[in-house]
C-alpha cells in the first residue's frame, strides 16, 4: 500500500491504480491475491475491485477445476470492454498510430512513411492518422493518448527537442498540440523508454528489476529500468546511449560530437557497409538473414566489429546502472544468436563487476516492434500510477465521458 502521509484522494488513485495493474499484468488474479500483493485488507481490495467490476474495466472468469471439495476459484481480468488507449510514434522513417487496451493488445494500426518528399506534411499525416483511428474505435471508451518519440526529447515540457536527420524538424510541443486538437488526456515519452516499459509490463523485463533496452535503428537509443522504475533525470531529459563516445578522436557524428556509438553500430552504418562489400542492396534484417543462413567471412567480419563496437558502448552503461540483462530491440532484434552470444561474452569480460554475477543479453518479447507496441505506455504507466484514475472519453465527438 502506498505511504499513509498522502491525502486521501490520491491514496485512493495510487491504491486503485496498483490494484488494477496487478490484475491487467496477470501479477494478481484474484482477490486474496490483491489484498496480499498490495498489503491492503481484504474489504479495501475487495472494495477497489469491485469499482472495476462495476466500471466494466475488469471481469471475472472461472478458473481451471480443482480437484476435491470447494468451489473453483473465479479469477479476475481484463475486460474486453474496458476503456483503450491510443499510441502514438512519431519516428524519422515512419510513423504510426495504433488503438490497443491496456494488455498493449493492438486492435488498429496506421502507419505512413516519412521521407523528404512529404515531411512537410508529417503533422498533418499523423491527425488523420489519429482521426482514422479514433472513427474506427466508434464509442469505445479511451483513456487517453500516449506518444514514444525519436530522441532527443524533454519529457517534462512535452517537446521533441532537436532530432538528428527529422528534415530540420526541432523544438515541437507535440503534447499541446494533440492535447489543443483532440481534448484528451496526452502523455509522453521517448519511444525507448516505452519499448522499455512495454517489456516490464508484458515483455522479457518481467523477471528483472534492473536491465537496460537498447535499440538499434539508423540511430541508437535507450531505456533504462532500475529498481523496477524508468530512470528519468531531474530535467525530463532521457538517456542517450547512441552519443556516448567510444573513441574521443573518432568519426564525426551529426551531434556536432566525435565517436559517438551510433556512428559505428547503427543500422545505415553497416547496412551501408555491407552493401559495399556484397554488392547486395538489402536492409538491416535482410543483412541479418544472410548472415544467418551464409556463410560469407566478409559480412562476418562486419557484425563481428559491429559487436566489438556495442559491447564496448553498452558496457559503460552496464557500470553505471548494474543490470541483470540487457535487451537488443528494433532492427537489433534480427541480429543472429551467435552475435547476440558473442555480445554477452564481451560485455561480462568487460565490465567492472565481472567476477560477481553475469548481465545477460537478449530479444525483446515484442519483437522488433517494442517501441511501436509500447508507445501507449506512456499513457499507460499514469493509468497504473493512479494519475488518470477514473477518466476516459467517448471517441465519437469527442465527448467528454467517465468510466
Amino acid at each position: 500500500m502506498k505511504d499513509a502521509g498522502l491525502n486521501n484522494t490520491t491514496l485512493r488513485r495510487q491504491n486503485r491504480g496498483l490494484v488494477l495493474k496487478l490484475i491487467v499484468t496477470e501479477e494478481c488474479s484474484s482477490r486474496i491475491e490483491v489484498s496480499k500483493k498490495t498489503g491492503l485488507s481484504k474489504m479495501a481490495a475487495t472494495h477497489i475491485i469491485s469499482e472495476f467490476l462495476e466500471e466494466g474495466i475488469i471481469e471475472e472468469s472461472a478458473s481451471l477445476p480443482v480437484k476435491g471439495k470447494g468451489r473453483n476459484p473465479i479469477r479476475l481480468c481484463l475486460s474486453e470492454n474496458a476503456p483503450k488507449m491510443i499510441g502514438v510514434h512519431v519516428f524519422r522513417d515512419e510513423c504510426s498510430v495504433v488503438l490497443c487496451d491496456l494488455r498493449l493488445n493492438v486492435i488498429m494500426r496506421r502507419k505512413f512513411v516519412v521521407a523528404k518528399e512529404n515531411c512537410g506534411r508529417i503533422w498533418e499525416q499523423l491527425y488523420e492518422s489519429i482521426d482514422a483511428v479514433l472513427q474506427s474505435a466508434g464509442e469505445e471508451r479511451l483513456y487517453g493518448i500516449g506518444i514514444g518519440s525519436l530522441g532527443p526529447v524533454d519529457i517534462g515540457q512535452g517537446r521533441i527537442l532537436n532530432p538528428p536527420n527529422f528534415y530540420g524538424k526541432k523544438d515541437i510541443e507535440i503534447v499541446s498540440m494533440l492535447k489543443k486538437r483532440y481534448k484528451l488526456p496526452v502523455f509522453f515519452d521517448s519511444q525507448y523508454n516505452c519499448a522499455a516499459l512495454a517489456e516490464k509490463y508484458y515483455g522479457n523485463g518481467r523477471d528483472a528489476e534492473d536491465f537496460l533496452f537498447v535499440g538499434i535503428s539508423n540511430g541508437i537509443g535507450s531505456g533504462v529500468v532500475s529498481g523496477g522504475e524508468i530512470n528519468r533525470d531531474f530535467s525530463g531529459f532521457t538517456s542517450e546511449l547512441g552519443h556516448v563516445s567510444i573513441d574521443w578522436n573518432g568519426n564525426l557524428c551529426t551531434c556536432g560530437r566525435r565517436g559517438c556509438l551510433e556512428t559505428y553500430a547503427g543500422s545505415r552504418v553497416i547496412t551501408k557497409r555491407l552493401a559495399e562489400i556484397t554488392g547486395e542492396n538489402r536492409d538491416f534484417r535482410g543483412f541479418c538473414e544472410m548472415a544467418e543462413k551464409e556463410k560469407d567471412e566478409r559480412v562476418n567480419q562486419v557484425f563481428e566489429d559491429l559487436v566489438d563496437k556495442l559491447a564496448c558502448g553498452i558496457t559503460n552503461a552496464v557500470n553505471l546502472y548494474n543490470p541483470q540483462k540487457v535487451l537488443i530491440g528494433h532492427e537489433g532484434y534480427w541480429l543472429p544468436k551467435r552475435y547476440l552470444n558473442e555480445l554477452q561474452r564481451q560485455i561480462n569480460r568487460r565490465k567492472l563487476l565481472g567476477d560477481y554475477h553475469e548481465v545477460r543479453v537478449e530479444r525483446p518479447a515484442f519483437g522488433e516492434n517494442s517501441h511501436i507496441v509500447g508507445c501507449a505506455c506512456s499513457l499507460l504507466e499514469k493509468i497504473f500510477g493512479g494519475g488518470t484514475d477514473g477518466i476516459c472519453w467517448i471517441a465519437i465527438g469527442n465527448q467528454e465521458g467517465r468510466c
